[in-house]
């Protein structure tokens, strides 16, 4: 074999290992300020849907059991992920905070955090993440759109596109040009109610 195509190899192999080295030592440095991160923003977001909370304390999920839950109500495609306790200053459980995601947003997934009372009220959602268009599905960030949830109660929410959600708890109106945003997010919430429904049942 030619000695320069050895020498390459040799040099290629070298600057292999030096880079996975390298990258390795990158993600070591940044993973822990990157999960400090994420850790914050999810805090702020359970405070922001739960703000008479005085702490959330993480629970332990069964996904099969959420999965049972999601498909008896028709909202298999969601994702619950995670589930924490709501618990005000005296220790007392007041309900709970859900992070879901549904894949069908117009750009994608959108995550949310979702808090549901104990009495099934829904105080309202923040976005976790979205991709959705600029001026038309990104609306469903904004507080005109959440105000179809807040302080809201119903079994399911449904999304209308005639104007009658200020009259209706149950009825969501669509954000006008963007009905998937507003049925994705909808559902969204809708899991989480049904699973905060099923979690009543079971004390």
């Amino acid at each position: 074999m030619n000695k320069s195509i050895i020498s390459d190899c040799i040099k290629l192999c070298v600057i292999t290992v030096i880079a996975g080295f390298l990258l390795g030592l990158v993600y070591n440095v940044t993973k822990a300020p990157i999960a400090a991160q994420q850790e914050k923003t999810k805090q702020e977001a359970y405070k922001a849907v739960f703000e008479d909370a005085a702490e959330f304390q993480a629970m332990d999920i069964d996904e099969k059991d959420i999965s049972k839950v999601l498909d008896e109500n028709g909202l298999g495609q969601n994702t619950i992920t995670e589930i924490a306790e709501a618990v005000d200053k005296d220790g007392n459980v007041i309900g709970h905070v859900f992070s879901v995601t549904n894949p069908e947003g117009y750009g994608g997934d959108i995550s949310l955090s979702v808090g549901v009372r104990s009495d099934g009220t829904v105080n309202g959602y923040e976005t976790l993440s979205i991709s959705e268009t600029a001026g038309l599905g990104m609306k469903a960030t904004e507080d005109e759109f959440k105000s179809n949830f807040k302080n809201k109660k119903a079994d399911t929410f449904e999304v209308v596109k005639d104007g009658s959600g200020a009259n209706d708890d149950a009825k969501v109106d669509a954000i006008s040009g963007a009905t998937i945003t507003s049925r994705a997010v909808t559902s969204g919430v809708n899991s989480c109610v049904a699973y905060a429904n099923s979690l009543k049942g079971g004390e």
